[in-house]
């Protein structure tokens, strides 16, 4: 089994026996991370069911290869949520949500373990997030010959804080805070939101992923408007695929019904998906919800993007 060729340090290779093998790389070569203080006294800290992390910063990119790689296939990058207080990556780096998708086509799947806006560890604490999205997407691009990836098919995908960050990273290209990014390398075919926090106004916003990303400057009216996504869809958003629960009440549907109205708006190729039942954050647990959502994402994406065919 061939191990990844990547352009940047890593720490691990694991191997699986079920036809992937995975990749631990850091974010930023040599341990210079933007944003960060200088004298970090902070440990990282994963949580008991080795699922969330808290206290990042040293973000790193979980990557899983497809061993039997279709010619210039398609990639997906997934961004955790945990509302902006920590990152629910999932056991084993997301190896089960990896998985998943490894099967549906994805040549590659890059779980991303970002820094959060946490003012002990960082400056500048809301561009932190988007800063690593960045930096990841950019990976992706860089890597993608290596890969046997097509790097006009990468797919983004995001839940709950951070689908709010996906949809950050489709709209928010004006600035580009990640070092040694080009814009180009910000393009991406796909964005994938599951209950996304889109919007930082009232009535609808989820409180506490707007305290935990703005901090002090939570009334500034300015941020507000700019990190409340459904103000900052344009014509140039790629397609977007949305699901959410009717009796999510922890980000509720509203946000995404926003964003789809701006999404018809600019007439950006979307569709949304609304379920009966799940809540908040069920992913892929189909029992939650009581059926399996990807299976309309995977038609979606076949049909309406051509990102990868059977």
């Amino acid at each position: 089994m061939k191990q990844l060729k990547v352009i940047f340090l890593f720490f691990s290779i694991c191997c699986f026996s079920q036809n992937y093998s995975k990749e631990v790389i850091p974010l930023y070569k040599d341990g210079n991370v933007p944003f960060n203080k200088e004298n970090i006294v902070l440990e990282e800290i994963l949580g008991e069911e080795g699922m969330r992390y808290s206290q990042i910063s040293k973000p790193e990119l979980y990557i899983f290869k497809n061993d039997s790689l279709k010619k210039n296939g398609a990639s997906l990058l997934i961004i955790p949520g945990g509302g902006y207080a920590r990152v629910v990556v999932g056991k084993n780096h997301g190896e089960g949500n990896a998985k998943h998708f490894l099967k549906m086509g994805f040549n590659v799947v890059a779980i991303l373990k970002y820094r959060l806006p946490d003012a002990r560890i960082v400056n500048s604490q809301e561009k932190v997030p988007l800063c690593d999205a960045q930096k990841a997407l950019s990976i992706m691009h860089q890597n993608s010959t290596n890969w046997s990836v097509n790097e006009n098919k990468i797919a983004v995908i995001g839940s709950s804080a951070g689908g709010h960050l996906a949809a950050s990273l489709a709209n928010l290209t004006d600035v580009i805070l990640a070092p040694d990014v080009k814009p180009e390398e910000l393009n991406h075919a796909v964005s994938i939101l599951i209950y996304p926090v889109i919007t930082f106004d009232s009535p609808f916003v989820h409180k506490g992923s707007v305290k935990n990303l703005l901090g002090s400057k939570q009334e500034n009216k300015s941020l507000l408007n700019y990190y409340s996504q459904e103000h900052q869809v344009s014509k140039n958003t790629p397609p977007t695929f949305i699901v959410h629960a009717k009796d999510d009440t922890g980000v509720v549907p509203q946000n995404s019904e926003l964003y789809s109205a701006s999404l018809k708006k600019y007439g950006v190729n979307h569709k949304y998906v609304e379920l009966q039942k799940g809540g908040h954050g069920f992913g892929l647990n189909f029992k939650k919800t009581g059926v399996d959502w990807t299976i309309a994402l995977e038609e979606w994406l076949q049909k309406e993007t051509a990102l990868f065919t059977k």
